[in-house]
């Protein structure tokens, strides 16, 4: 839980927090045009979405390198919105997510058994969540986008579900900014819970921008064994899986400590075959990350990148790097400037090509000889 305060520096400080937050949905990471519908959680029938074609805002998500492709793919939507943003357990024989599928032109509702089939299908898996403040419709269309970057390089069929939970702007933004801070990681659960059911899988990736970064290392962390101070979990420890993960993080909102021996997500790269951060050392609103915890005053790893790990590459790095070592790491910022949108990070950054690369499982491992070993 992150602690509260009526300091007036500190609470001035946290309102610049949420001032760049709502700067950044405002000016395109939370893109509204497009229209759901139906509502979330009262919808039986399909559920159709609709894109305003005249809008210039997603002429942005277009890359030059989207082109017809023979490749397949499966869309899915796996949805926490219905359910309370606050709870330390789940069920992992009823977790009481609703599914949705793109289908033609449209979102179906089906069951996790299509999403996440408990067995060994075969096709590559990759989850994807969402950041802070997205609506569901918009959630909806993001993950379309991101099936659009990958399908532009992918070489065979693959399955792309994304976790969308509920982190749409409230009434008290800055009550919402720290609320949705402990919400994401509430969401780890479901992340477990998802690894859990594709443990039979050969290849899963996972990919997570901002809060949903912290979604995904807790999940990993929670996947591996590990514990959270006021969570339960029912994963059991030393889970055969036919291979690791592959991890990308764009932006993530987590302390960049977090990964390190006692850390919170300390467990995380147990089963991570090998990961890319992707940051940004002018992010306005990471900058400010350390106002969500007058206490321990965090730095994050989308803005300085994770640090005290032995295979971390300099992470001040702003050149390719080596496929030498288990954890890669790239700084944005001198392409894509002072922003925290996501869409920038995809269409600016030359580095995100690495990442698509990578969580296709188009590039050789990055495991190195001498890997961060997890105790």
């Amino acid at each position: 839980m992150l602690p509260q305060s009526n300091n007036p520096t500190f609470l001035f400080s946290a309102s610049l927090l949420l001032l760049a937050f709502t700067a950044s949905s405002v000016s395109g990471d939370d893109n509204s045009a497009v229209i759901v519908s139906a509502n979330d959680t009262s919808v039986t029938e399909p559920v159709c979405v609709c894109v305003d074609s005249s809008s210039n805002g997603l002429a942005l998500d277009s890359p030059a390198s989207f082109r017809s492709s023979s490749v397949t793919s499966e869309i899915f939507e796996v949805s926490t919105r219905h359910l309370p943003n606050r709870f330390q357990s789940i069920s992992f024989e009823q977790p009481n997510v609703e599914v949705n599928q793109w289908v033609g032109n449209r979102w179906v509702r089906t069951d996790a058994d299509r999403a996440l089939p408990d067995g060994n299908s075969g096709m590559l898996t990759i989850i994807y969540v969402h950041g802070n403040f997205m609506e569901r419709n918009n959630a909806l269309e993001r993950v379309r986008i991101v099936d659009g970057y990958l399908k532009s390089k992918a070489t065979r069929p693959y399955r792309l579900v994304m976790l969308s939970w509920p982190s749409q702007r409230e009434r008290k933004p800055l009550r919402d900014v720290l609320s949705n801070a402990n919400s994401a990681e509430c969401e780890s659960l479901y992340i477990a819970w998802m690894l859990h059911r594709l443990r039979n899988e050969p290849q899963v990736s996972l990919l997570g921008f901002s809060f949903g970064a912290r979604a995904i290392t807790g999940g990993l962390h929670l996947d591996a064994g590990g514990q959270l101070p006021g969570f339960s979990s029912p994963i059991s420890l030393n889970i055969d899986r036919p291979s690791d993960y592959r991890v990308g993080l764009v932006a993530p909102a987590i302390d960049r400590h977090w990964l390190e021996t006692n850390g919170r997500h300390e467990m995380a790269l147990t089963h991570v075959d090998s990961m890319i951060n992707m940051y940004n050392s002018r992010d306005p609103i990471l900058r400010r990350f350390r106002f969500l915890d007058r206490l321990s005053r965090p730095i994050a790893a989308g803005f300085a990148g994770f640090t005290g790990l032995e295979s971390l590459a300099d992470p001040r790095s702003t050149s390719p790097l080596s496929g030498q070592t288990r954890i890669r790491q790239y700084d944005c910022g001198s392409v894509i400037g002072t922003t925290h949108s996501e869409r920038s990070y995809y269409g600016e950054c030359p580095y995100f090509r690495y990442i698509i690369q990578h969580v296709l499982w188009t590039e050789s491992s990055g495991t190195p000889t001498n890997v961060y070993s997890v105790p």
